[in-house]
């Protein structure tokens, strides 16, 4: 079941192998997969490019060392698959463009289902990310209420999919959508949050997606600025 490895990229072909195993099942959720000795002679290589291996997957939640007691399989689950796409969209600048346009299409679906579906109680609770907007001053702390606003969102769709990719685009928006908020100031952001809760409260659904729609048209041409700018600078 498990391949002799060649010399060259070792760690990566044991990561490769063993994940396979894990998610077709040979290392089943909750397996105590085999001592870092035993791989390494079954793999032919060194324990250190095996332990190494067993640190990349124990990182993506595949794995999970136990003191004393061994590495066993954890649970693959669809966010595991979501996880896999942060390397590969690590951006250029170009990508911040569509990256934006993705979580948009993700937060006017949100608001759609929000509208809809929600209890009058749970968009209540979106006040809150809007009383810390208002009172935050460092452009860290606001964007980090900022995108609690647009994730909450997304958790009351109860859609994992919606959830998990929110905080993708939030993790690889950071940068840019921080530098949007320094340079252009949070005013016209918040009051559109404020329009879309409202928005929300009064299930005035083709207003809230409007709204919405609105504010990632603002964050598109402000990101389409600042790269602009950048690149003549």
């Amino acid at each position: 079941m498990i391949n002799q490895i060649r010399k060259n990229n070792v760690s990566d072909q044991i990561y490769q192998q063993m994940m396979e195993m894990i998610i077709n099942g040979t290392w089943k959720e909750g397996q105590m997969i085999p001592s870092e000795n035993v791989l390494s002679e079954e793999f032919g290589v060194s324990r250190d490019s095996v332990r190494q291996s067993i640190h990349k997957l124990s990182a993506l939640g595949l794995l999970k060392s136990r003191q004393g007691k061994g590495t066993y399989v954890q649970r693959v689950d669809i966010s595991f698959y979501m996880n896999l796409l942060v390397p590969s969209l690590l951006l250029n600048e170009s990508d911040s463009i569509t990256v934006l346009s993705f979580a948009k299409s993700i937060q006017v679906e949100s608001t759609r289902l929000v509208c809809r579906n929600a209890t009058q109680e749970e968009i209540l609770k979106l006040h809150s990310y809007l009383d810390q907007m208002e009172a935050e001053k460092d452009y860290e702390a606001y964007f980090n209420e900022d995108m609690g606003y647009h994730k909450y969102l997304s958790f009351l769709t109860g859609n994992v999919l919606f959830i998990k990719a929110m905080e993708i685009t939030s993790v690889l928006l950071h940068e840019y959508l921080r530098d949007i908020v320094a340079v252009h100031g949070s005013r016209r952001s918040i009051e559109q949050h404020v329009k879309c809760y409202q928005a929300l409260l009064e299930r005035d659904e083709e207003r809230a997606i409007r709204v919405m729609g609105e504010h990632y048209d603002m964050l598109i041409d402000r990101v389409m600025h600042f790269l602009n700018k950048t690149e003549t600078t």
